[in-house]
């Protein structure tokens, strides 16, 4: 059986610069208000190729996966049902003032209502992958 190369564009497959990397983390948010076109930023120390962001309350899950513009995510709600999301905003990689960079060691989750992975009185896990 041969390799099909035809036709495909690859990317991710080079190796990284420093070691592969991961990290994990945990947020809860309290009952003050979220402001739905502020983001909340994540330190990770290295530039991720793969972010997952999960509303365990809600189970509503968003990944971002390097190659995705910035502000976009695939969205997994709890029925299953599976969106990309370029309009309600999403993940983007960042500097540590949430300036986009896609060499940036931070990433941002935005608020956005309609989103739903940041809402008031929820918790939440994240994982970053390099």
């Amino acid at each position: 059986m041969a390799n099909n190369t035809a036709g495909q564009t690859l990317t991710g497959n080079s190796t990284p610069s420093d070691a592969p990397r991961s990290k994990v983390g945990r947020v809860v948010f309290d009952a003050t208000a979220i402001t739905a076109a502020d983001y909340t930023v994540f330190a990770v120390g290295f530039t991720p190729k793969y972010v997952a962001f999960e509303n365990i309350t809600d189970r509503t899950k968003i990944e971002w996966y390097e190659g995705m513009a910035a502000d976009t995510c695939l969205k997994i709600v709890a029925a299953g049902t599976r969106t990309i999301e370029t309009t309600n905003l999403g993940i983007t990689i960042c500097d540590s003032d949430g300036t986009a960079n896609t060499s940036g060691r931070y990433f941002k989750v935005s608020q956005n209502a309609t989103l739903a992975a940041i809402l008031a009185s929820k918790t939440c896990t994240w994982m970053a992958m390099n």
